[in-house]
């Protein structure tokens, strides 16, 4: 899903977006949000910011709703800055796993036939 980073006007939320930002204002993580709407962690911060929606403070999800407006984050969420670093690399990590072991496959693959005379 491409959020823009900064629109003069938001975009109207989908359902699924109107859900993950409603769970994120109730305290849900990120990462159990993104199990019931499919919506990326990083990208639920994005809307958040573009909607203006908090999450709460003193949880990861709060120091990504910061980081995602550009601002220094407040007293309560800066512990959590190395959690979300650190959730950030595992993501990253994951998809180059997945992506290692799922080569797109373009073109012609060979087969494992013996050729014929």
């Amino acid at each position: 899903m491409a959020i823009p980073s900064d629109p003069a006007t938001p975009p109207a939320l989908t359902i699924a977006q109107a859900l993950a930002l409603d769970l994120m204002a109730d305290g849900f993580s990120a990462g159990d949000i993104r199990l019931r709407t499919e919506i990326a962690p990083i990208d639920l911060y994005r809307l958040a910011a573009l909607h203006n929606v908090p999450a709460p403070h003193g949880t990861v999800e709060g120091f990504g709703c910061h980081w995602a407006r550009h601002e220094a984050s407040c007293a309560q969420c800066a512990p959590f800055e190395a959690r979300f670093d650190a959730q950030e690399r595992a993501r990253q990590r994951i998809a180059d796993a997945e992506r290692t072991l799922h080569p797109q496959h373009g073109g012609r693959r060979r087969r494992n036939t013996p050729a014929r005379a």
